[in-house]
């Protein structure tokens, strides 16, 4: 009898272990575990019984908030809030492990309790002293860190997380040491100070390479500007095809490629020469390397106009399906810059922008 209650043990065990990792993404898995907690709460007799079912034969609420299975604890929250009270043997909520392990959902339910959110965010680290904080200051899990790409957004990442907690914690939780004597700051110094090594070494390399680039546009386009395409008339001084629509592109066109590839150049040159501190990474590195990609491919999209309305000029009196054919084609490195760029721009854009609205929610999470 002993050996079946050992084995139902284990197979319950393990079918929890499924349902919390399965993501609870099927709505008739989320309508069943509804129904049968409903039924749970109805025939338990006291607060004690309810605790017992969901701390046997695991910690089933906690297992849950560290794969992030968020639709599976709302099923339960709603039911029963008190459930947010529940802290596991370091005396740690379900927000504090929703914020150590990086998952922005749960984290939001410290909205829909905001009543009691003091007193919650208040626990400490049974071992570590560790506070809320200093738990958004130690680094991410590998498997979460690498859901941004490159060191310079996860740096960024962490540093969003800091200072969503530092919000919402007690001012005097700021600053409060652990057991090590450490502040939440001096712990998140510590914890990335490798990563952002990494970072600063990524955004050098990264921003030489364009400079480069912008370099050698803003010389090609400034001999341009100087060897007008169809030539100059001797005795006046004027452009033999001045009044010419493609000429006019080709001016127009070189001269912003000229502009833009000098401001890439300067943009990417106070990259190079910044501190690289941990706070540059939040806001300034990204934003200039947002604008100096930008400028870039500005330039080399005016660029590719200048050429191609160049030779419009020049051959206009030749077949036209030449420059034709030539300025169809001449777009072709603009498309295959921004396909070959394009998941750098859209790490840029989905560390700045969507993880910034990750702890913003639109409604309440539970209610």
């Amino acid at each position: 009898m002993a050996q079946k209650t050992t084995d139902s043990g284990r197979h319950s065990l393990g079918h929890q272990n499924q349902l919390i990792s399965s993501g609870m993404k099927n709505g008739v898995a989320l309508q069943l575990v509804h129904s049968l907690w409903l039924g749970i709460i109805k025939l338990v007799n006291s607060e004690q019984d309810i605790r017992r079912i969901i701390n046997e034969p695991s910690r089933l609420l906690f297992d849950a908030t560290k794969v992030g299975n968020f639709d599976f604890l709302a099923e339960l929250l709603r039911s029963y809030p008190d459930l947010v009270w529940e802290l596991d043997g370091q005396k740690r909520s379900i927000i504090h492990i929703a914020v150590s392990r990086r998952h922005p959902n749960i984290f939001n339910l410290i909205r829909d309790i905001s009543a009691n959110k003091d007193i919650i965010l208040s626990y400490v680290d049974k071992d570590d002293g560790n506070n809320i904080l200093h738990l958004a200051a130690k680094l991410a899990p590998a498997d979460r860190l690498e859901l941004v790409s490159g060191a310079a957004f996860q740096m960024k990442f962490e540093l969003l997380w800091f200072e969503e907690v530092r919000k919402l914690v007690l001012p005097s939780y700021v600053n409060m040491e652990n057991s090590n004597g450490e502040t939440p700051r001096e712990l998140f110094t510590k914890e990335h100070a490798s990563l952002r090594k990494n970072a600063e070494s990524w955004m050098k390399r990264t921003s030489n390479y364009c400079m480069v680039v912008s370099t050698l546009i803003a010389t090609g386009v400034f001999s341009a500007a100087f060897s007008i395409p169809g030539g100059i008339n001797d005795s006046s001084g004027i452009p033999n095809y001045l009044w010419k629509p493609s000429f006019m592109i080709f001016a127009i066109s070189d001269a912003i490629a000229l502009i833009s590839s000098s401001a890439s150049i300067l943009v990417f040159l106070s990259i190079l020469i910044s501190r690289y501190a941990e706070y540059d990474f939040h806001k300034s590195l990204p934003l200039k390397v947002i604008f100096g990609l930008v400028t870039l491919f500005i330039s080399i999209t005016s660029m590719m106009i200048a050429f191609s309305s160049a030779f419009f000029v020049t051959y206009h009196h030749g077949k036209k399906w030449v420059p034709s054919f030539i300025s169809v084609i001449s777009f072709f490195p603009i498309v295959m810059f921004l396909f070959l760029q394009f998941q750098l721009f859209y790490d840029i854009i989905y560390s700045t922008y969507y993880l910034r609205s990750l702890f913003r929610p639109s409604r309440h999470m539970l209610y």
